[in-house]
């Protein structure tokens, strides 16, 4: 049974469906112009240059290593506290995950700890736009530039977001984000990658598809370089497209539920709010708390019918990326880990909802 207040998920209509059914109506399904069209118009929308879009974020991350030449012998500089995706973007490439601590209040990655991870085979930076909040690009491109280093950002969750004045996902040399079921944007899955490099948007195109610069008859083409297929269809673009559509609207429903949010949480002891950036252009993609009550909270709002979902295992405690160091090497990711929770947070969440749901995590606390 569905809970009655959801956690997330897709709010589709019959725009979607009909989008679907022109390019159903032109015989061609395939990655092509509708495509094009939706890289054109979030290029636009970010203020970048370039813009390609594949099957997934993390294939976008993969590819942006690939097409700045990193693979394998080098070695990638990634967050711990993030989803297992953008480590192993890194390994689909070919490169080696070198992790290191984040933030304690923005959940990002520590700027300070990045720089001392940096060794002989370090050959970029992948900092992640934890549900929005920016990393202090600032710093990190001066780090980067500074020991001759690509700066990819992980902005899957995190298109239509700001720092400084600029959209996530155009600092550095790329930007990378995904069309999953659970943002803002979706087609249940994609990712593209933003660019001012016209080289790597070439590189990127040759890998998405089979070596090739542009689309060919998938007969007698040449395929100059080596590439694969990452294309991402007409049919998703259709829907990204209408959903796209919609950013600015959802962009204010999302700051709006989140000043909901903090008005009733502000003062409750045992639930910690994190900075609240939406002064400087920053929008969350879900509500998060921390709380040592987090057992408590999701039993209460189980109890009432509310979605929750609890932050990701630090990257360290997947088997894959097991740290000798273990959990006193990344002493704030397995903090935040342990007690971070994201409430329900679903695009069409009421105010009713949400007072609802405060009531329920007061309770839990109290």
């Amino acid at each position: 049974m569905a809970n009655q207040i959801p956690w997330f998920g897709p709010v589709l209509s019959a725009a979607e469906s009909q989008a679907v059914a022109e390019v159903i109506a032109t015989g061609y399904l395939n990655d092509g112009t509708t495509a094009r069209r939706l890289e054109s118009e979030v290029a636009v929308f970010l203020g970048a240059s370039h813009a390609v879009a594949v099957t997934s974020g993390t294939i976008a991350l993969s590819l942006a290593l690939m097409g700045l030449g990193i693979g394998g012998g080098c070695e990638v500089i990634v967050p711990d506290l993030t989803f297992i995706a953008t480590a192993n973007a890194i390994r689909l490439a070919g490169a080696e995950v070198r992790l290191v601590d984040v933030e304690p209040d923005r959940f990002t990655i520590d700027v300070a700890a990045a720089a001392a991870a940096i060794g002989p085979r370090t050959a970029a930076i992948i900092a992640v736009d934890v549900n929005g909040r920016a990393a202090d690009y600032r710093a990190l491109e001066e780090l980067a530039a500074r020991h001759g280093l690509a700066l990819i950002c992980d902005a899957a969750e995190a298109l239509g977001s700001r720092f400084a004045g600029q959209y996530l996902g155009t600092f550095g040399h790329a930007g990378c984000f995904s069309f999953s079921a659970n943002k803002t944007v979706t087609s249940g899955q994609g990712g593209l990658v933003a660019t001012n490099d016209a080289r790597l948007r070439d590189r990127l195109r040759e890998l998405k598809d089979q070596g090739r610069l542009t689309g060919g008859t998938g007969g007698d083409d040449r395929h100059p370089v080596l590439g694969y297929n990452f294309k991402y269809t007409n049919l998703q673009a259709a829907v990204a497209l209408v959903q796209f559509a919609r950013l600015p609207e959802r962009l204010t429903s999302l700051r709006e539920r989140d000043a909901l949010y903090r008005q009733h949480l502000a003062q409750v002891p045992a639930i910690q709010l994190p900075p609240d950036g939406s002064n400087t252009g920053e929008v969350c993609q879900w509500m998060d708390i921390l709380s040592d009550r987090r057992t408590e909270i999701q039993k209460a709002l189980s109890e009432i019918g509310a979605g929750w979902r609890a932050f990701w295992h630090p990257v360290h405690r997947h088997p894959p990326y097991a740290s000798a160091g273990g959990d006193e090497e990344f002493p704030n990711a397995t903090d935040i880990s342990r007690r971070g929770l994201w409430l329900p947070s679903h695009l069409e969440i009421t105010p009713d909802q949400i007072a609802s749901v405060c009531e329920a995590v007061i309770r839990a606390v109290k």
